[in-house]
This record gives C-alpha cells, structure tokens and sequence, in this order.
C-alpha cells in the first residue's frame, strides 16, 4: 500500500477534480493524505472543509501562504518526512510549481501531476513558468487524447514524459426508473456560455418545429450562464416556447436524465466531457458535436451521433433520425451504458488510479 500526497488548490466539490479527487480517497486501496496551498480570502472555505476529510480517513492539512512557493514547500517536506510519503501527486499550475524544489529535496519520492484542462489564454510569461513546473514532474496524467495533444503541442518536453489517459469518472447518476421505451425528452447540461453552443441547438428546434412540422420533439436545457438571456431571446423569435425549456441550474440532473430520450450536446470544445458520459452511463444514446474529446466518448452510429458543430439542419437530421426509429433508439441506449461502465465510471476512474500508483513504487525516477 503506497502512501499518496494529493496537493490541490481547489477547495470545495463544485467542481469536478474535487469530487473526483475525494471519491478517489474514500474507495483507494492505498493511503491518502491532502494538503491544500492556501490563500487569506478562503481560510474559511478550507477550514469548512477539512472535516470532511478526517470522517474519510484522509489527513488533511493546508498552510496559508499565499503564493509563497517556498513556505508551502517546506509545509510538504514536513509531511513527506512525517508520513513517510511515496507519491506527490500535483492537480493544478500553482502546486506543481512546487515540484524542482520538492524533487531536490526528496530524489526519491514519486511526483505525479493530472492535466484536467487547458487553458489556450495563459500568457507568455506564465507559460515559462509552468513549463519550469512541468519539466520537474516525470509522469502525467491526462483527462482526454485532445488533451494530451495539447499539452505536448504547447510544452513539447512532454512528448518524452511518461503519460497516460484516465478518464474521469461519471459521478452524478442514479439507476433508472422509467422504462427506455417511455423516455420522451430531448435533454443538454450546460453551462449557458458561447463554447456550448446552445444556440444551434435552438435553430434546430426551429426546424423541427417549422420545417419538418413536428410538435412533438421538446427539449429541456439544464444551466445557466450568460448566454442565458440570448438563448431565451432566440426561443421567443422563433416561438418555440412550447418545444423549448430553459430549466435553470438544478441539482437533480439525473431526475431529467431518466426522462431523457436523447442526450445532445453542441460544445464546439470539450477538454473532456463529464456530463455526456453521466448522461451514457443512465442509458441516454447522445449527439454531440465533432468537436474536443467528445469523438473519444461517442461513436458514430454506435452509442449516438458525431455531428458538425454549427450545422443546425444536420442536428435536427440526427435527432429526428433517432427519434423516429426505437429499435435503433433503445440499441443506442443500450450501447452508451456498457460503454460508460466499461471506459467511463467512476470505479474505472479509481481502479486505473491505483494500478498507476502500484506502478510507480516499483518505477525508477528518472
């Protein structure tokens, strides 16, 4: 059993590397331990939180120094000599900033970082920087194959890391209750903003509705965001309040899912893609764009449809093709549960976790 110091900056499970994270300390058959580099403004928030994290097993501790790489160093040598660590593992830019001086100061300890993301604005200077981080830490994973050809694109020192893909796990679902058969809805969750696309989604209910003269195809939209009022100014133009539910952000996605007949998803850019996969794994076949990782979830013809992002006729083509046929439909279904229980769950997740970390105690660093 290996020793692990998870180093996050991320504080509380809204977000989706939290959730994971925590749902990987609870079911790991190794010992976990979690320091949070800290900051004055959420002391608080931390402090909230931590409990948690002892009614796990999981020792956590935080230190609050801002972005003072040295004292949060020295905080994490204190735990790497008191525990005995064997893997830091680093979750985001700032704590594996950490890592030359930690690698110094412990040669023998193995660091690990998870790329759960890219962000394409990062300024110049900050790309130096992280790319010193970087090239201290000799084993990645990432979240998506598009990620990982981002990240050896933009910091080519990557390409002679060792790597490897473990995708998230679907974390917010539920056993069906309502029978395949009588799914009647259309459903997306997404955050309302412009990389989601959820206009052509509306200009392909606009279709539907006024080319094809079809009343019976409603689509309920879980989320907010700013684009919130835009999409509900282009549902009133095209007066498709009867075929068209702005729900809002609610906490019972998976209440809508079991309703959900078909699962589409327009992001013109996806890192990974978690809100399709819970939707797979509640047996919804899905549409989603060709954009991203979403081709490494869905399969054409197999599990649901890959259709060009901002082709309103072509996502309206596939979502009635879909509808109209049950048969096809329900085999869909079918196929999207296997797929997500086999690739997508989360005890996959945790199980390919482990074995990487049962890996590296027996790996020479290099």
């Amino acid at each position: 059993m290996a020793r692990i110091l998870n180093v996050i900056s991320a504080v509380t499970p809204m977000g989706g590397t939290v959730t994971k994270l925590r749902a990987l300390m609870k079911a790991s058959r190794h010992q976990h331990y979690l320091y949070h580099p800290g900051y004055d403004d959420n002391r608080l928030e931390i402090e909230a939180e931590i409990p948690y994290y002892a009614s796990i097993g999981v020792s956590a501790s935080y230190g609050i120094h801002n972005r003072n790489v040295w004292k949060h160093v020295q905080e994490i040598h204190r735990i790497v000599r008191e525990h005995g660590i064997e893997i830091i593992h680093f979750y985001f830019h700032f704590e594996n900033s950490f890592a030359p001086l930690l690698r110094l100061l412990h040669p023998k300890v193995k660091l690990i970082r998870s790329i759960v993301g890219f962000d394409k604005e990062l300024p110049l200077y900050r790309r130096t920087l992280v790319g010193v981080g970087l090239s201290a830490v000799p084993n990645y994973v990432f979240i998506s194959q598009y990620i990982k050809g981002l990240y050896e694109r933009t910091f080519p020192l990557l390409r002679k890391k060792r790597t490897r893909i473990i995708y998230n796990g679907a974390v917010n679902v539920v056993l069906p209750k309502l029978p395949l058969q009588e799914r009647k809805w259309l459903v997306t969750t997404s955050g309302l903003c412009e990389r989601k696309n959820v206009c052509v989604l509306i200009e392909a209910m606009n279709l539907i509705r006024n080319h094809y003269q079809r009343k019976d195809v409603r689509l309920y939209i879980l989320g907010d965001g700013p684009e919130r009022e835009k999409i509900s100014a282009l549902v009133a133009a095209c007066q498709l309040q009867e075929q068209v539910v702005l729900v809002g952000y609610t906490n019972d996605v998976p209440a809508y899912l079991d309703q959900c007949a078909i699962y589409v998803h327009p992001a013109t850019t996806e890192g990974f893609g978690i809100a399709v996969t819970e939707a797979m794994e509640m047996y919804c076949p899905c549409i989603v764009s060709d954009k991203g990782a979403l081709p490494e979830l869905v399969k054409d013809g197999e599990n649901g449809y890959l259709v060009s992002a901002y082709d309103a006729k072509e996502w309206a083509e596939k979502i009635l093709h879909l509808w109209d046929n049950e048969t096809l439909r329900l085999q869909q279904s079918e196929a999207s549960h296997r797929r997500a229980v086999q690739q997508f769950s989360l005890q996959s997740f945790i199980d390919s976790h482990d074995q990487l970390y049962d890996e590296l105690i027996n790996t020479e660093n290099k």
